[in-house]
């Protein structure tokens, strides 16, 4: 099952993974109209809802300029998101530009305001030298505070399987590796369950359309917490916290201020996030684990940027690892997340559901 949502999610940004040159102007528009339909509408568990990135990316695919920057985006990177993120940036420098009203006005008013798509354009044509730049160097690399809303309920179910055991903590495409201080933040459900710090900084709340599945009282207590990521990401530098803004979206002032008090958090105890590729890195982080810590191995949209051979690669390892410890793995990939028990190279799926790729809900499925 993850493959597939892996596969599926993948396959709407094949094009990322051309030369800029190899970008066809036809497939460059439809790539924009695919990332309206399918990724700022709507409910599916991909959808995140923004009706400003919608009504620029229909903008986007009807303008040959636009298209012809947004060419220039790095290879592998989802473009839309990438282009979108250069642009913001770019704009936070320019804070009298009237693209800022419109974009204030949009997460105000939950919709686009007339000449948002001329103001974008001609931010654009005015700003092109900086925004190539962006889309040539930079990096998607979204940490979504939220996604503790169905990463915490997880970790509970693992730990109820290990009664007294601390757990491990090993997060593959961590960024700042915000999620790994989840313990740190406080959580607040749609069924008016709770759980976490009362004076935590950050406020997690997502709505649960299912029962919320079994899960301790108290968190349970990590005894060790690594990230990997090609390119971490240091919040102590003000220039990568000011990328990490771009990249939420306009219409998304909440995630804005997640992100805020995250770093507070953050900055007064930074994760350990190793530099590399996962398939490098990976084993000498599980040689390091304690023997007696419960494993678990997480990622969120992150297998999706790997290349084939190198999911097979990092499953391949995740099935030695299994050979001689348990280990669980929570993928949330594509429109799921599951938590599976691997032992022995046998895969148990002990609690999966669907949710919005920025965790604004869970579908939790039925407990077996």
């Amino acid at each position: 099952m993850v493959l597939n949502q892996v596969d599926s999610h993948q396959g709407r940004g094949r094009l990322e993974q051309l030369q800029p040159n190899d970008r066809s102007h036809e497939a460059l528009a439809q790539r924009f109209r695919t990332f309206a339909a399918e990724e700022c509408s709507g409910d599916s568990g991909l959808n995140v809802l923004s009706p400003t990135y919608e009504a620029l990316s229909y903008a986007v695919a009807e303008s040959r300029e636009l298209l012809n920057l947004a060419r220039h985006c790095n290879v592998g990177q989802p473009i839309p998101n990438l282009f979108f993120s250069a642009v913001k940036r770019v704009l936070a420098d320019h804070s009298r530009d009237y693209l800022n009203d419109h974009y204030a006005r949009c997460a105000r008013d939950g919709r686009p305001t007339p000449g948002l798509a001329e103001a974008f354009s001609e931010f654009c044509s005015s700003h092109q030298e900086g925004i190539r730049t962006l889309v040539q160097t930079r990096r998607v690399q979204t940490n979504e505070i939220r996604r503790c809303s169905y990463l915490m309920p997880a970790f509970g179910v693992i730990a109820n399987e290990n009664p007294g055991r601390l757990l491990a903590l090993v997060d593959v495409g961590a960024s700042a590796g915000l999620n790994l201080l989840w313990d740190s933040y406080r959580y607040s459900y749609s069924d008016g369950s709770s759980y976490g710090p009362a004076d935590s900084g950050v406020l997690v709340d997502a709505e649960t359309r299912t029962l919320m599945p079994p899960i301790p009282s108290q968190f349970p207590r990590v005894s060790f917490r690594v990230g990997i990521d090609l390119s971490p990401v240091d919040l102590s530098d003000d220039e990568e916290y000011r990328w990490m803004l771009a990249l939420v979206w306009p219409d998304h002032t909440d995630r804005a201020e997640l992100l805020a008090g995250a770093r507070k958090i953050w900055l007064e105890t930074p994760p350990e996030i190793l530099a590399g590729d996962a398939v490098d890195v990976l084993p000498d982080v599980l040689a390091r684990v304690p023997e007696d810590a419960t494993l678990c191995i997480f990622h969120c949209h992150t297998l999706n940027q790997f290349p084939v051979e190198a999911r097979s690669e990092f499953y391949e390892i995740l099935m030695s690892e299994s050979e001689h410890r348990t280990v669980y793995h929570v993928p949330s990939e594509g429109e799921r997340m599951s938590v599976d028990r691997i032992e022995n190279s046998n895969t148990t799926t002990i609690l999966s559901a669907r949710r919005n790729a920025h965790g604004r809900w869970i579908e939790w499925d039925t407990q077996k």
